[in-house]
């Protein structure tokens, strides 16, 4: 199954923050907006195991693992503050280089194959805000066909 998408990192056009220090660099940095906007990300799918419950510390003192795929950018991401200021955990963010895919089991089957390979996917970007979240952003995948 392909998940490749013609569609370009540089989706959002963000003169409102370039004179920002994080994002005033001569890196080239793509910025983005938390949902409910649809964006696409393009990067390395990857599989990450990380301490869970109890404490989100450590595997080998008794944590249990939560295993789940995460997208690696192939350049650094930004996101752009929240429209919304009533969700203050979706706030500016600069040089995200992880970020987690939210998935049911047809997304992690669907997936799989594709572990170690660059690909595109679409979604709604959210900041990370529990414990289970391992990445400073987490992509709701959207299953295809896409809209």
């Amino acid at each position: 199954m392909q998940f490749e998408v013609l569609i370009s990192l540089t989706l959002v056009a963000v003169p409102a923050v370039a004179n920002w220090a994080p994002w005033n660099s001569t890196s080239q940095h793509v910025c983005l907006r938390y949902e409910p906007e649809v964006v696409a990300v393009t990067g390395v799918l990857t599989r990450k195991v990380f301490p869970g419950p109890p404490n989100y510390e450590s595997i080998q003192q008794g944590d249990q693992e939560e295993t789940g795929f995460y997208l690696e950018p192939s350049s650094p991401v930004c996101m752009m503050g929240s429209r919304n200021p009533a969700k203050d955990d979706n706030g500016p963010i600069a040089e995200v280089r992880l970020i987690q895919l939210v998935l049911d089991s047809v997304g992690y089957a669907r997936l799989r194959p594709h572990l170690g390979q660059q690909i595109t996917l679409r979604g709604q970007l959210f900041a990370a805000f529990t414990g289970h979240h391992h990445a400073p952003l987490l992509l709701a995948v959207r299953p295809r066909p896409f809209p």
